[in-house]
């Protein structure tokens, strides 16, 4: 046995499991997965009906941190898997029968093992514990609660309905609907605005608002925790606890967004790298933060750009090819669009990314102690620049972009006018 194994039993055929960047529609005979590596993973899975039309996509995490025996036990009604417990005899049952068990067992994807550690190096037991709802799974679809009621409740409800032409947004004429205690992820909770700090003056409001970094300084020292664990890799330990959990966080909204089909994670994601490339002093602050989250985007946007969507058959495995868990990742490269279909703002990423990079630009040029830390960044930017240009044309020209860093107004571009990047009004007292 050369890693883990999770057994799972009674699923039903055609169901789809997936294990990090694979998923397939088992067979019959599926019975789970062996050769799981030690670490991190994200176990996902869709009930198909009679139709073969696949229900919602609901995820866990797991932690394998020796090579062993984990079972879970399909449950029809409930559509999900409970764990079993595994007496010391069963295991060693197994371990003896290994080779009469492992015919029924997928092998984990090895082939694609390197991507997934790059993709989650970062995330921790703490991270885990922190972000999972308490209910301990990921749904795609969010849990509202069923409200029981019998006709004549819903006639009062109907009748208790207002008049469309007297509310002052049609979102007033949707149902009340509450989410199911405990099935939200706990991201963290972004300033929707700029913060600056007390008793600013107006030109330090607009000087705090253009210049996010007072925002980034309050956020990673909220997410700050004692240096205690232990399972920080090598390439973790230079980033303060609180700098490793927010790019953790930026991973595994990366992971519930494109394996689980969370939109929330997008979102979520979306606003952590905005908060992150409107901040230009913090670069200079903290010049080995922004060097890992370069490499955080690049193999994200690597591996979102890379997704053709094939799955390796299984031979004579009972699991059978499926579709690539990253089919999501079209979604990152495109524009928004209003309802007329035209489009509204730029596509985000290129629009982001260049902002990143023009301040990243700005901070590198000039010399305040942090040099060599600095000059490593830039390099590491200029790589990322070119990366970008060759697998998606986007032109990103660095010396452009340094010279609209010397600019001091601010680029119509660069703002998003109807949402949380507008500008903000300051009111003064004179």
């Amino acid at each position: 046995m050369r890693g883990s194994c999770l057994i799972l039993g009674d699923v039903p055929e055609n169901t789809e499991i997936g294990i990090d960047m694979k998923f397939w529609r088992v067979g019959q005979n599926f019975k789970g997965i062996k050769d799981i590596p030690v670490g991190f993973h994200y176990v996902y899975f869709s009930a198909v009906n009679a139709d073969h039309i696949s229900g919602q996509r609901v995820g866990f995490a797991a932690w394998f941190t020796e090579a062993g025996f984990t079972a879970k036990k399909w449950q029809p009604q409930e559509e999900d898997f409970i764990d079993v417990n595994l007496s010391t005899e069963d295991c060693q049952r197994l371990e003896d029968n290994y080779d009469e068990v492992s015919v029924y067992l997928g092998p984990y994807p090895s082939e694609s093992h390197r991507d997934w550690v790059a993709l989650t190096n970062l995330v921790s037991p703490l991270t885990v514990t922190r972000l999972l709802p308490s209910c301990g799974r990921v749904f795609s679809c969010t849990q509202f609660l069923s409200q029981p009621s019998s006709s004549q409740q819903r006639l009062a409800a109907k009748a208790d309905r207002p008049d469309p032409s007297t509310v002052s947004s049609p979102e007033d004429l949707l149902p009340k609907l509450e989410v199911i205690p405990g099935t939200e992820l706990q991201f963290t909770d972004l300033p929707k605005v700029p913060l600056f700090p007390p008793n600013s003056s107006p030109m330090e409001i607009t000087a705090n608002s253009l210049d996010r970094t007072f925002t980034l300084e309050t956020v990673i020292s909220a997410l700050s925790r004692p240096e205690s664990d232990q399972n920080v890799p090598n390439s973790a330990k230079t980033l303060s606890s609180g700098e490793r959990e927010l790019l953790a966080e930026l991973q595994f909204c990366y992971v519930t967004f494109l394996l689980n089909h969370v939109m929330d994670g997008w979102y979520q994601w979306r606003r952590i790298v905005q908060l992150l490339a409107n901040c230009e002093r913090a670069i200079t602050l903290r010049p080995q933060f922004y060097t890992s989250l370069i490499t955080v985007l690049y193999h994200q946007l690597a591996n979102a750009a890379g997704s053709d969507g094939d799955s390796a058959k299984s031979g004579e495995q009972s699991v059978e090819c499926g579709a690539s868990p990253a089919e999501l990742a079209d979604l990152f490269f495109s524009e928004a669009t209003s309802s007329a279909g035209g489009p509204v703002e730029p596509a985000f990423l290129p629009s982001v990314l260049r902002s990143l990079l023009r301040n990243i630009m700005a901070a590198t040029s000039s010399d305040d102690g942090n040099s060599a830390e600095l000059a490593d960044l830039r390099q590491r930017a200029e790589g990322f620049a070119c990366s970008l240009n060759r697998r998606f044309g986007w032109g990103f020209n660095l010396e452009s972009l340094k010279h609209e860093s010397e600019k001091s107004e601010l680029l119509v571009d660069d703002v998003d006018w109807d949402g949380d990047e507008a500008p903000v009004v300051v009111e003064t007292n004179e």
